[in-house]
């Protein structure tokens, strides 16, 4: 089961895809989006599994940097997040996305890398730690 969404925010193009399936048909769907979506100025991959959930994001300190600071979560459920932003994507400006993104929880920040040049870049690694697991939901948003 797969649905992707685009929708324009206010002030920013805001994308969300929605991905749900095996660690290994994740891997193919979430490495198959475009470029476009890990050259944004901030990208989040949100994961819930039944043991757990992450997140990962990196944002870069301008549109064209080509570094960005990557944060990190994690957590038993990722409650209403995704709901919350797709209710949010209509209207929202990027602050209003990224706050709500960032007040969920306790991110632990990993400092500044350069930035992927494709999703399987910037993707494959948090994917990982749900390998084991049997279904996992992938949410990405790139502001």
């Amino acid at each position: 089961m797969s649905a992707t969404a685009a929708a324009t925010a206010t002030g920013t193009d805001a994308e969300f895809y929605f991905f749900s399936g095996s660690p290994d048909a994740l891997a193919r769907r979430l490495f198959a989006l475009p470029r476009d979506v890990v050259r944004r100025r901030l990208w989040a991959l949100l994961l819930q599994g039944p043991h757990g959930a992450h997140i990962q994001t990196q944002e870069r300190e301008t549109p064209d940097s080509p570094t960005g600071r990557v944060r990190s979560w994690e957590g038993a459920d990722l409650g209403p997040l995704p709901a919350r932003l797709v209710a949010l994507l209509p209207t929202a400006s990027y602050r209003e996305l990224r706050a709500a993104l960032l007040d969920h929880g306790s991110y632990t920040d990993l400092g500044t890398v350069p930035c992927p040049p494709s999703p399987r870049g910037a993707f494959g690694h948090p994917l990982k730690a749900h390998a084991a697991e049997t279904v996992v939901r992938a949410y990405v948003l790139a502001l």
